[in-house]
């Protein structure tokens, strides 16, 4: 897949007149026309949709125009995430974008949007994954990697839905463990979070604030982080890298994108903007409080994690033939 195919071209062509207006001044000055549009391509509650609306206060403050948090969830996140590939790239429309974007464009025959088309503004925070199992079921994550590979195709995973990053990190973890299981699919992590703990399932590869409140009170056990260290919210955990699956690395994300068209000066403004509200006390409380890892990089620095995900999981997804399965 090319970074900006024929589509991607004629959408920057038709909205290339705004660039010719900016002059480095912009990037301090500049305004937002209008309110700002945060688009999240899930349904309220999920990681990106927590953040948003915690920074939204300091953000609209900042640039001086509401900022209004936006729901379109469906379709694997591509119903959100291509309605920003078509928006104006006048700075008013950006989008929360998850892992799922950078996922759809790999397994659906057409998500509607290509990755050209999107500009990356900041990488704002990692959502850690966990495995997670019903409590007292295994003692630890060795113990665990063990049962699964001596009892081939007897185990079962939860994911949150077709497409999901879930779904990686559990075929990701197929992989380096050479273990063999069966996959369950979800609408959502909160019904198959329910399901592990009735035992219906055996394990999941779980966002950290989805499942954290659950490990807390009891009913689920974390094994193990998949960060490449281990994570403040949980310091005893260990992580899959220094114990079962050296150099294991799946975890969610939230990043801003703008169409690809947006000026630099207006996007380095938003950016501004949302390093502004990132840097907030009352954020980064919210932010602890959920297990969020905060990063607030630059553009360059958005733009390398959007390439280094785009090859790491586009490489998995075309090697396991994994295709999106509506409903």
């Amino acid at each position: 897949m090319t970074e900006v195919s024929r589509r991607a071209a004629l959408r920057l062509a038709m909205a290339g007149g705004l660039g010719a207006l900016a002059t480095p001044a912009l990037a301090q000055d500049w305004a937002p026309p209008g309110p700002v549009r945060l688009i999240n391509p899930f349904a309220p509650g999920g990681s990106p949709d927590i953040l948003a609306r915690v920074m939204a206060p300091h953000m609209q403050g900042f640039l001086g125009q509401p900022m209004v948090v936006e729901n379109r969830p469906g379709a694997g996140a591509a119903i959100g995430t291509r309605s920003v590939a078509r928006a104006a790239a006048d700075g008013t429309t950006v989008l929360l974008a998850p892992i799922s974007s950078v996922i759809a464009p790999f397994m659906m025959r057409d998500p509607g949007y290509e990755l050209g088309e999107f500009k990356a503004l900041t990488w704002l925070a990692t959502t850690p994954f966990i495995l997670v199992v019903r409590a007292g079921r295994w003692a630890d994550v060795r113990e665990f990697d063990r049962h699964l590979k001596a009892n081939p195709g007897r185990l079962s995973g939860a994911t949150g839905g077709s497409g999901t990053p879930h779904q990686l990190a559990a075929e990701l973890y197929r992989g380096a463990s050479g273990g063999d299981f069966t996959l369950v699919s979800y609408r959502g992590t909160a019904p198959a979070l329910t399901d592990l703990r009735a035992g219906t399932v055996d394990f999941m590869f779980a966002d950290m604030p989805a499942a954290l409140g659950q490990i807390r009170q009891g009913g689920l056990q974390a094994l193990a982080v998949c960060t490449p260290s281990r994570v403040p919210a949980l310091p005893d955990v260990p992580t899959m890298a220094e114990t079962v699956a050296p150099g294991f690395e799946a975890n969610s994300w939230v990043m801003w994108w703008v169409p690809a068209a947006t000026p630099d000066p207006v996007a380095r403004r938003l950016t501004a903007a949302a390093l502004h509200g990132l840097a907030q006390p009352d954020v980064r409380a919210r932010a602890a409080e959920v297990g969020f890892l905060l990063h607030g990089t630059d553009m360059a620095g958005a733009e390398a994690h959007k390439r280094a995900e785009t090859e790491k999981w586009g490489s998995l997804i075309r090697a396991r033939g994994l295709r999106f399965e509506e409903g």
